[in-house]
């Protein structure tokens, strides 16, 4: 148990909430040590969304291959499509095996990222193929944040509280990407200085321990 609460605290330290407009452009690039886990942690759980085709979608659609999960949304102007992109660039580090991982975007922005929104945003060239969204009411979302650990706010570019009814706004979240087992289990988590390197790494070895 101690072991389990200490690598969830070390997550939520990584994942430390950010303005989704970076400071330094490159920060999500620079090559840093992936943390690896020798247990569990409490991250993931049951969820029902929306997907980008308009079909409904929980926990169990996670299930049988690895996935990479990314809590972001698509007005994101930086550190989302950065974030996406590395795992794009991953998939290519992989070759056919990166046609065995799931990827899966979720909003912490559901207002404006509704299907339609999101059927268009995934289909960006350099994000992973066959990269999905989910998206839900306010509600939903907010359970499937809870479930991964993922915090998110709402502010004005200034950086002041949103007026209500505006729709130019920015969302601050935590910037972490989970790999999830076949099992549907947490396995490992990226964060903002891993490469696309230190990702096909890990999740290759997910791909073994996934076949044997």
């Amino acid at each position: 148990m101690r072991l389990a609460t200490n690598l969830t605290l070390s997550i939520l330290t990584a994942s430390a909430l950010i303005g989704c407009k970076a400071e330094n452009q490159n920060a999500a690039g620079v090559s840093g040590k992936t943390v690896f886990s020798s247990g569990t942690a409490a991250i993931g759980g049951p969820f029902t969304l929306i997907d980008e085709t308009g079909a409904t979608v929980t926990e169990a659609d996670l299930i049988g291959k690895p996935h990479l999960v990314y809590f972001g949304f698509a007005y994101c102007p930086d550190i989302c499509p950065t974030s996406l992109q590395k795992l794009g660039a991953a998939q290519t580090l992989l070759r056919e095996a990166g046609d065995d991982v799931g990827y899966v975007l979720i909003t912490v922005d559901p207002e404006r990222d509704t299907v339609e929104k999101l059927a268009q945003y995934v289909t960006f060239e350099p994000f992973p193929k066959g990269l999905r969204g989910f998206t839900g009411t306010a509600e939903q979302i907010d359970k499937a944040k809870l479930a991964y650990k993922i915090s998110s706010t709402k502010s004005a570019f200034d950086g002041g509280p949103v007026a209500e009814g505006a729709n130019d706004y920015t969302v601050n979240h935590s910037d972490i990407t989970y790999l999830m087992g076949a099992d549907g289990k947490f396995a490992d988590y990226f964060y903002s200085r891993s490469t696309p390197q230190d990702i096909a790494v890990r999740v290759r070895q997910e791909l073994m321990k996934s076949d044997k």
